[in-house]
């Protein structure tokens, strides 16, 4: 009799308790995060650049339901971070919450979790006691300050300075092929023509390798370049919002573009020191890099040049 009435209670616990669980919050709304870069992004990012962790709430049920806090497990189980919210979250609506995480190591972050209750969130109210500066005021929570993002599609000051640079770049290399048409200009700048000159002579010679290359011509194409690469790549990021750590398209076409006269027209300058167009590869050493430097910026060796 008495083993009955245990296996009889052990039953009725069971239930109750399956029954409490079943009944809990949690099972009755669909939670999502994912880590963002600022305040106002709805963009997932990598932990790497993560500020911020956004919850979404849906709730399944015509049931009020009352998120009071999300938070950050660390891996090993431990709380990282936890944030009081009091969200409402009212019959089958939806909600977003974000918690601000850059001040921790993501890198030992682990699942997220939400605290939550059924209901409205209790209003408190404000109470005055005797003293005037005995006032109880709401406890705030701290949100760090953002800036504002702007519209992807705003056209700003430094986009237009960006295309400004680019056509004052084609003009000069279009007047440079019409020198006739543009004598007054080329009298004003006559080391703006000269540099384009120079880089034009560099494109004609992308595939010439024999030969020799004056400190002007090879130097003034590394000009060239290393402008056209700084201004590709903030044309990628800044008018066409490529992500700085993908791949930047108009940058990486135009280095295809100029790595083979680049090439050339080291291996002309280095013969025109008397050195072999090989001794480029000593780059890849890093250490290397030095003496390479010094030969491509040296004079010219015209007496008892074998090349």
């Amino acid at each position: 009799m008495k083993n009955k009435i245990i296996i009889l209670l052990l039953f009725f616990s069971i239930q109750f308790t399956s029954n409490s669980l079943a009944d809990h919050c949690g099972h009755d709304m669909d939670r999502t995060w994912f880590y963002t870069s600022n305040f106002s992004s709805n963009y997932q990012v990598s932990k790497s650049r993560a500020k911020y962790q956004k919850w979404t709430f849906k709730n399944k049920t015509d049931k009020q339901i009352t998120i009071y806090s999300v938070g950050l497990w660390s891996k090993g189980k431990k709380v990282m971070k936890e944030q009081k919210v009091r969200k409402y979250l009212k019959p089958f609506g939806v909600v977003s919450v974000k918690m601000y995480v850059g001040d921790l190591n993501l890198d030992v972050a682990g699942s997220g979790f939400s605290r939550c209750e059924y209901g409205k969130p209790v209003v408190k109210k404000k109470t005055y006691n005797q003293k005037p500066s005995t006032y109880s005021k709401p406890k705030t929570y701290y949100k760090p300050k953002t800036k504002k993002r702007r519209n992807d599609d705003n056209f700003t000051l430094f986009n237009l300075f960006l295309l400004a640079v680019a056509g004052i770049l084609i003009l000069v290399f279009v007047a440079a092929t019409k020198k006739n048409e543009y004598k007054k200009y080329v009298k004003k700048f006559p080391k703006v023509f000269d540099f384009a000159d120079q880089t034009i002579i560099c494109f004609k010679k992308y595939s010439t390798f024999k030969g020799r290359a004056q400190r002007k011509e090879y130097w003034y194409f590394y000009l060239f370049t290393f402008i056209v690469s700084v201004l590709t790549y903030f044309i990628d990021v800044s008018i066409f919002r490529k992500d700085p750590d993908g791949i930047l398209f108009i940058n990486a076409f135009f280095s295809m573009l100029t790595f083979l006269p680049s090439i050339a027209a080291g291996c002309r300058r280095l013969h025109d020191v008397n050195k072999s167009g090989w001794w480029q590869l000593i780059s890849l050493t890093v250490i290397g890099i030095i003496p390479l430097i010094i030969w491509l910026a040296s004079k010219s060796v015209k007496e008892n040049n074998k090349f």
